[in-house]
């Protein structure tokens, strides 16, 4: 079904399905991305993870790719890490991201690691990220 709808369009919307994302997922400080095709991939790209994560997704790999965007760790949070559309186009997917932050104004800054998982219907062609960055209208402290 997906792979027929694709071929008809040059730039084809891919539909994407958020993941539930744990809440002690810590990727890494900084901002990264990465995309998992297997069970074999996920099983290394958890085996890399700097903390034990409880509570891991279970995605069926034969179906979906899985896409994970992180917006690394904030001090001054809590941030939204969104994406905001998948485009399926003839030699790579394009995906865009938005990082929101922080996302509302609290009395204190919540600090935490911000992260979104989605599955895509299952693709062998490269990914490109594009992630834009917003501040939020919160007076700076």
């Amino acid at each position: 079904m997906f792979a027929a709808a694709a071929a008809t369009a040059q730039d084809e919307k891919l539909p994407f399905q958020a993941v539930a994302v744990p809440p002690d997922l810590n990727i890494s400080e900084g901002r990264s991305s990465a995309v998992i095709r297997s069970t074999r991939d996920w099983t290394v790209w958890v085996g890399n993870l700097p903390g034990l994560v409880e509570d891991l997704p279970t995605v069926d790999f034969d179906r979906y790719t899985l896409l994970v965007a992180n917006a690394g760790y904030k001090t001054n949070g809590p941030y939204e890490v969104k994406f905001d559309s998948v485009s399926d186009l003839p030699n790579v997917v394009r995906v865009h991201v938005s990082i929101t932050g922080p996302t509302s104004c609290p009395t204190e800054p919540v600090a935490g690691h911000y992260v979104a998982m989605v599955v895509i219907p299952r693709t062998d062609k490269p990914v490109q990220f594009d992630v834009s960055t917003r501040d939020s209208t919160c007076p700076h402290r």
